[in-house]
């Protein structure tokens, strides 16, 4: 397979790149969460400020360079900073002031144990943050966009547009999904053909039943078996099924993994240390902002009789974006 033309946009990974996969985590800080949660709320059902095609024409107009170098929630920050300016919802003027106030008041440092519970000192509304050492713990200066996310907040709160409860409670509903969501999903499809079935030909509606929230897009299940295997990419973005996995892991959302899983997907499983038996058919999903996909790995062998919850210890994360298989018992 040849490399994508260069006049193609930076974010469209597909196949253009090699290299392994940085399969290193952190847990997301703060000001990560923060962003994520301003997004959302943003581009919600109530205020419909953007929509996700205009967050990405925001960073599709990066050049390579740029987009690469930046951090992922970095990214957001940009797009929704200007979509805002741009929709005249805030004047460039008065963001470029907040910020000015920001540097002049020292409110661009970073300040404290990178682990531990420091809280900023100042009297305008937001909630108290501390700062949570990751991977970049080192620094005391906030970079120029994550500075403009503070302000940008800040003039959203004075506004009225969004309120420090919404953030808050935003950040703690994305914080309460994850991959015991998604297990539970598959436990029960392991136990119940019935409701397999039924998760296999609407997966939204099958996770309601389990009182799980997978509205609002649509959501396709995988189903595994010793012929076929399924795996799970964004070459495009990072569109990932969040509303029952949670946030995407750091390796999910790299130029490596959402280049070379569609070109070299048995190469991407063997760095995660799966190895299908010859013969095993294996399809690369692609993931876009209307359809997510979960993957139901294979039931292992010699968990018959067991019950949901001693099964539920061989799901994880990665067997349902496809990358390795559920735990052998």
């Amino acid at each position: 397979m040849t490399d994508l033309p260069h006049a193609h946009p930076p974010h469209d990974a597909g196949g253009r790149f090699d290299g392994p996969v940085q399969r290193e985590e952190h847990d997301a800080a703060h000001w990560e969460k923060e962003a994520d949660a301003i997004r959302m709320l943003l581009s919600d059902g109530r205020r419909r400020l953007f929509t996700t095609d205009e967050s990405r024409r925001v960073q599709e107009q990066l050049d390579a360079a740029t987009y690469w170098a930046m951090p992922y929630y970095e990214r957001w920050i940009l797009a929704f900073s200007s979509l805002v300016v741009e929709k005249g919802l805030l004047p460039e003027a008065t963001l470029l002031a907040e910020e000015a106030r920001l540097r002049t008041e020292g409110l661009d440092r970073v300040e404290g144990e990178p682990a531990g519970a420091h809280h900023h000192d100042h009297d305008h509304d937001h909630d108290d943050h501390p700062y949570q050492a990751d991977h970049d713990a080192t620094e005391d200066t906030l970079s120029p966009l994550r500075l403009r996310g503070v302000a940008v907040r800040n003039l959203l709160l004075a506004k009225g547009v969004l309120t420090a409860a919404e953030i808050r409670a935003e950040i703690e509903r994305m914080d309460a999904r994850g991959p015991h969501n998604g297990a539970a999903l598959v436990t029960r499809a392991w136990t119940d053909a019935d409701f397999a079935a039924r998760l296999a030909e609407d997966a939204v509606a099958a996770a309601a039943e389990l009182g799980l929230d997978a509205a609002g897009t649509k959501l396709a299940a995988l189903f595994n078996t010793p012929a076929r295997h399924h795996l799970v990419v964004c070459t495009l973005c990072s569109c990932y099924p969040r509303s029952i996995l949670g946030r995407p892991p750091a390796w999910y959302k790299s130029r490596a993994y959402r280049a070379r899983a569609v070109r070299d997907p048995r190469g991407i499983l063997a760095e995660f240390g799966t190895t299908l038996p010859p013969g095993t058919e294996l399809r690369v999903h692609d993931s876009n902002a209307e359809l997510r996909y979960l993957v139901v790995p294979a039931r292992p062998a010699g968990t018959e009789g067991w019950d949901a919850s001693r099964l539920a210890n061989l799901v994880t994360r990665d067997s349902m974006i496809g990358v390795t298989l559920a735990r052998s018992p």
